[in-house]
């Protein structure tokens, strides 16, 4: 099973990002590392804060793309290790779980115009306020989406949690 190690500073990153936004749906790309088989770590993420609406966001892949650019330079475009893991966005008046057109969307990326074997997706909110709720799926080429077990990681922390 897929493992996503999600650190508490881009968790930190992210709620800023989401409360600054408060009902409208906002999202990005993620990027990370891949720590061993199976196991991913969320370095970076692109987001687009003003397009989406309560219900929507889809993202512009012009300004994206230049973030994905700007993270293959910094990691020194070592691609076997630091790469695009897939998909953000928020669902702040609905629950974490992918809807159809999510699954759809994901699906055509790996299966149609993205040219990519595997994304995840992940969908994230806040309740009351400030607690950060997340979920994940993996979406494979010519499979059904599973979820992927996440785990926060606090540096300051004396034990990491499973979301």
């Amino acid at each position: 099973m897929m493992q996503l190690l999600l650190p508490s500073d881009v968790v930190r990153k992210m709620r800023k990002h989401m409360f600054r936004a408060q009902r409208r749906e906002i999202g990005g790309m993620i990027m990370g590392e891949q720590i061993a088989d199976q196991q991913f770590r969320i370095l970076d993420f692109s987001v687009d804060a003003t397009s989406g609406t309560r219900s929507k966001f889809v993202r512009d892949a012009e300004q994206h793309d230049l973030v994905l650019k700007e993270f293959f330079e910094r990691t020194g475009k070592e691609y076997h290790r630091f790469n695009y893991l897939g998909e953000w966005h928020t669902h702040p008046g609905f629950s974490v779980d992918p809807s159809l057109q999510d699954i759809y969307a994901m699906q055509d990326l790996v299966d149609g115009t993205g040219g990519v074997d595997f994304a995840v997706l992940l969908i994230s909110r806040l309740r009351w306020f400030w607690q950060y709720d997340c979920s994940a799926s993996l979406f494979l080429r010519d499979h059904q989406p599973v979820r992927v077990n996440i785990k926060r990681e606090d540096p300051n922390a004396k034990t990491e949690g499973e979301l």
